[in-house]
C-alpha cells in the first residue's frame, strides 16, 4: 500500500466513527444527488409527454395524408374513367369517319361509272354519252336523268363531308380533352407519390419516437431504482445521524475534558518536531502536499504514550506509515500514532492517559527516527502543535 491509499484508508477509517455532522454532510450530499435524480426522471418524463403530443400531430398529419390521398386516388380513378371512354370515343368516331369516307368515295365512283367526261386541250367539254338509243327525245330524257341522279349524289356525297368534318371536329376536340386528362392524371399521380413519400417519412418518424420513448422507459427503470436506493440510503443515515447525536450527547459531559487539554497535553513522546502540519513542498513535485499531522524526532527514550484515555479503536502495520495505532476519546476526538517499530495494545483495548502503547526504534539508523502523530475531531485533522504543552527551553 503506498502512501496515498494509506491516507485514503485511514480518512476511511476515520468516517467509520464520524460524527453527527459528518453524516448530516452526506445526508445533504445524499439529499442532493436524489434532487438530480428526481429532476432527471421529470425531464425524461416530460420528454416521453413530448414524444406522446408530437405523435399525436404526427397521427393526425397521416390521418390528413390519407383522407387526401383518398380523395386524389377516387379523382385518378375518375380520370382514368373518363380518359378511357374519351379513348373509345375517338375510336368510334374514327370509324364513323373512315366509314363515311369510304362511303364518299363510293358515291364518286358511282358518278364516275355513269358518266363519261372527256376534257380537250381547250378546255372545252364534249359529253358523249353511250346511250344506245334512236331517238333524240330519249336521248334528252336520259341525259336528264344522269344529271338528277348525279345532283343527288353530289349533294348526298357533301352531306356525308359535311358530317366527317364535324366529326373530325369532335374527334379533335375529344383528343384535346383527353390530353388535358392526361396530363392532369400526371400531375395527380406526382402529387400521390409526394403524399405516400410523405406518408413514408412521418411513419419513419413515429417509429424512431416510439423507440426513442422505450429508451426513455428503460432509463426512467434505472433512474427509479436508483431513487429507491438513495432513498434506502437516506434512511439508514438518518438512522445514523440519529445515532451519533444519542452518542454525542451521552459524551457530551467528557467533550470538554479533552477540549481543555488545548495547550496543555503531554507530549507522546519526548523529542523535537522536525515536520509541522499543514502544507509541505515535496522534491520533484511541482506542488505542495497537505500534512494532517507532525513527526516528532525522540530525545531520549522510544516508548510511545497516549495523550489522554480512551479506547484503542484500530491497530494495523500500514505501508506508509508503519505501525499504527487510532486511540477514541470522548467528544468524537482521535490519536494516531504511527511509525511505531513495536506496538503494545491490541484492538478494542482500553489505554489510560500516559500509557505506553508502543515504541520508536530510537537507534534506527541511517534513517532518522520519528513518531508521526495526529489529533482530529470527527474527521477534520487538527495542528496538534496548538495542543502540545509548549517546550521549555
Amino acid at each position: 500500500m503506498n502512501l496515498k491509499a494509506a491516507a485514503i484508508a485511514l480518512m476511511l477509517l476515520f468516517a467509520a466513527y464520524a460524527s453527527a455532522d459528518y453524516y448530516e454532510d452526506r445526508l445533504k450530499e445524499t439529499k442532493g444527488y436524489l434532487t438530480d435524480i428526481k429532476k432527471r426522471l421529470d425531464e425524461e418524463r416530460k420528454q416521453i409527454d413530448k414524444i406522446e403530443s408530437t405523435k399525436k400531430t404526427v397521427a393526425l398529419k397521416v390521418n390528413n395524408l390519407n383522407e387526401t390521398l383518398d380523395v386524389q386516388s377516387k379523382m385518378i380513378d375518375q380520370l382514368n374513367k373518363e380518359s378511357a371512354e374519351l379513348r373509345k370515343d375517338i375510336q368510334t368516331l374514327d370509324k364513323e369517319t373512315s366509314r363515311l369516307n369510304s362511303e364518299i368515295a363510293k358515291i364518286r365512283d358511282s358518278i364516275e361509272t355513269s358518266n363519261i367526261y372527256l376534257i380537250d386541250n381547250i378546255e372545252y367539254v364534249n359529253i358523249k354519252l353511250l346511250l344506245f338509243t334512236k331517238e333524240s327525245r330519249d336521248t334528252i330524257k336520259n341525259m336528264e336523268i344522269v344529271e338528277n341522279i348525279n345532283t343527288i349524289l353530289m349533294k348526298r356525297a357533301e352531306d356525308i363531308k359535311t358530317k366527317s368534318e364535324r366529326l373530325e371536329a369532335v374527334k379533335t376536340e375529344k383528343e384535346t380533352k383527353s390530353r388535358d386528362i392526361e396530363h392532369l392524371l400526371r400531375m395527380k399521380q406526382r402529387l400521390v407519390n409526394e403524399y405516400n413519400t410523405e406518408k413514408v417519412k412521418l411513419n419513419q418518424l413515429v417509429a424512431v419516437m416510439e423507440q426513442d420513448k422505450e429508451s426513455k422507459r428503460e432509463y426512467i427503470k434505472i433512474l427509479n431504482k436508483k431513487q429507491q436506493d438513495f432513498e434506502k440510503k437516506m434512511d439508514r443515515i438518518r438512522a445514523q445521524v440519529e445515532d451519533a447525536r444519542k452518542k454525542e450527547k451521552a459524551e457530551e459531559g467528557d467533550a470538554t475534558l479533552f477540549g481543555r487539554l488545548k495547550g496543555k497535553m503531554d507530549w507522546p513522546i519526548k523529542g523535537e518536531i522536525i515536520e509541522f502540519f499543514g502544507p509541505k513542498k515535496v522534491e520533484g513535485f511541482q506542488g505542495t502536499i497537505q500534512n494532517k499531522g507532525i513527526k516528532i524526532s525522540p530525545s531520549g527514550h522510544g516508548d510511545v504514550r497516549a495523550v489522554f484515555e480512551g479506547t484503542v479503536k484500530y491497530v494495523d502495520n500500514i505501508r506508509g506509515f508503519g505501525n499504527l495505532v487510532i486511540v477514541g476519546h470522548p467528544g468524537a476526538y482521535f490519536t494516531l500514532y504511527a511509525n511505531m517499530s513495536r506496538v503494545n495494545v491490541q484492538t478494542g483495548n482500553s489505554v489510560a492517559a500516559g500509557q505506553a502503547i508502543g515504541s520508536v526504534a530510537v537507534d534506527l539508523q541511517p534513517e532518522t527516527p520519528y513518531l508521526y502523530f495526529e489529533i482530529r475531531k470527527h474527521n477534520e485533522a487538527l495542528n496538534p502543535s496548538e495542543w502540545l504543552k509548549p517546550v521549555r527551553r
